[in-house]
């Protein structure tokens, strides 16, 4: 609980000191908690790098090995040298193999981050930056690093486009292999109230936050953030979730990214002091289930429609139960004065009807226990059910 309030000021500082960049900073702090890569589409200059430093120079990096932080601008000019560290010549001339001095650069680093990420060459590209940005490895000579990579950040300017956009070319199909690597995606715009704009030229840029983040207890929770609990339920809502828009919109989202996607839900419980996934978690979905910036309004609106999912389904059982009742209520008044009434037979379809609607609730719903509103049309449900048997008992 001490880490989980340190980091919850942690965000409160940067949004107090970084005017409308909340979901940027939601998104850095979800994708610290679940060690996931974040890639942050927006214009130069707009306190992205500078948030990112903020929060690096939070952390204490005592007891542990390895470059605190790595930072590098891609661009033309940039060899793997500028990445993965100069080769030792000699080892080269003896082994015929290069072999780097990775201390200082991204092989060795905790925390890293790569500004202007999709003008990377297809030599560093193709030098180790995708097997450590995908397995946290990284080959050296004859051997492979472990790398102690914990949280790896991108910025660009510009997405590549999909392989069914018309304008597609052939460098924007090359840079997918990179642009899949980023679970976590978000879009940061520039400053848009005139008063904030104002609040940030007179921003003391001296205030530090008070607190230090132990960078061993950010590993040991990333380590261990598998137990925080996804219910049923919660799987089923991310499920539906991806195929609604895969189906409605054609975004589309891999089951490796919905499968990966569950330690994002998992870091907004742990951050919001639980330790099960609730509804409340599927909103960290709007980060890794969009391509295209059209595509965000789409995966927000998908979101809050499936967790108003359930009122709106309470509202139609509730419905359907009322509309059982009203039809008994209406039988036994038409026909109760004929000849041959059976009021049994009729209190047994009552029943019956009843019992189908439960069914078919647990079936649409196999946590239903877990949904306040699910939860008080099916203990309706029930009562009718008990009441009606009472009734055929004293028929």
């Amino acid at each position: 609980m001490e880490l989980v309030t340190t980091l919850q000021q942690a965000k409160t500082f940067l949004n107090q000191k970084y005017y409308e960049l909340e979901d940027f900073t939601e998104c850095l702090m979800l994708s610290l908690i679940s060690r996931t890569n974040m890639v942050a589409l927006g214009q130069p200059g707009i306190a992205k790098t500078a948030v990112l430093r903020e929060l690096v120079g939070m952390m204490d990096f005592s007891d542990v090995e390895g470059t605190p932080y790595f930072q590098i601008q891609m661009g033309a000019d940039i060899s793997p040298n500028n990445i993965f560290g100069a080769p030792d010549i000699e080892y080269f001339k003896s082994h015929g193999i290069i072999k780097r001095h990775v201390e200082g650069f991204l092989p060795d680093a905790i925390i890293a981050f790569c500004s202007e990420f999709y003008r990377v060459s297809d030599q560093v590209a193709n030098s180790g930056l995708l097997t450590i940005l995908n397995e946290g490895e990284y080959k050296n000579g004859v051997d492979i690093i472990q790398t102690p990579l914990r949280f790896f950040m991108a910025d660009t300017n510009f997405f590549p486009k999909q392989a069914d956009d018309l304008d597609v070319e052939e460098e924007d199909i090359r840079l997918q292999a990179l642009h899949d690597r980023f679970l976590a995606r978000v879009l940061v715009k520039p400053l848009q109230d005139p008063d904030n704009q104002v609040k940030m030229l007179l921003m003391d840029d001296t205030i530090k936050f008070k607190h230090s983040i132990k960078i061993t207890d950010i590993i040991e929770l990333q380590d261990h953030l598998d137990q925080i609990e996804i219910p049923i339920e919660i799987a089923y809502d991310v499920v539906q979730i991806a195929d609604k828009l895969r189906d409605k919109h054609k975004i589309f989202i891999s089951p490796r990214r919905v499968k990966l996607s569950r330690n994002l839900l998992r870091a907004s419980a742990w951050l919001s002091g639980r330790n099960k996934v609730n509804q409340a978690d599927l909103r960290a979905l709007r980060f890794s289930f969009w391509q295209k910036e059209e595509d965000i309004i789409r995966v927000e609106d998908a979101i809050d429609a499936q967790m108003n999912k359930s009122s709106v389904d309470a509202k139609i059982f509730r419905e359907m139960h009322q509309s059982v009742i009203d039809e008994f209520n209406r039988t036994k008044q038409n026909q109760s004065h004929l000849p041959g009434y059976e009021e049994t037979a009729l209190i047994k379809q009552v029943q019956k009807d009843i019992l189908r609607i439960m069914e078919h609730i647990q079936q649409n719903y196999p946590g239903y226990k877990t949904y306040p509103d699910i939860l008080k049309v099916y203990q309706e449900l029930e009562t009718d059910y008990h009441r009606f048997f009472d009734l055929e008992v004293s028929s």
